[in-house]
C-alpha cells in the first residue's frame, strides 16, 4: 500500500511539472506572436482622422430628423 502511495505522489508531481512547463512554453510562444504582430502593424503616432475636421464638430443627425434649422418658439 505504501508503494502505491509513493508512486501516486511521484506521478502527481511529474504531472504538475509537465503541465506547468507546457503552460509556460505556450505563454512564451503566444507573447512572441503578439509582439511580432504588433511590430508588423506599427502606428506612426498619429491617431486616425475623424470626419469633420478635428472631430469636435457637431454630431451627426439621426435618420428621420428634419435636417433644416427651424425657429423653435
Amino acid at each position: 500500500m505504501k508503494d502505491k502511495i509513493i508512486i501516486f505522489i511521484i506521478g502527481l508531481l511529474l504531472g504538475a511539472i509537465i503541465s506547468t512547463a507546457s503552460i509556460f512554453a505556450y505563454t512564451k510562444a503566444e507573447s512572441k506572436d503578439n509582439n511580432s504582430n504588433m511590430n508588423s502593424i506599427q502606428m506612426n503616432g498619429n491617431p486616425p482622422s475623424m470626419p469633420g475636421g478635428n472631430g469636435m464638430g457637431e454630431p451627426p443627425t439621426r435618420p428621420g430628423d428634419n435636417n433644416t434649422q427651424a425657429n423653435i418658439n
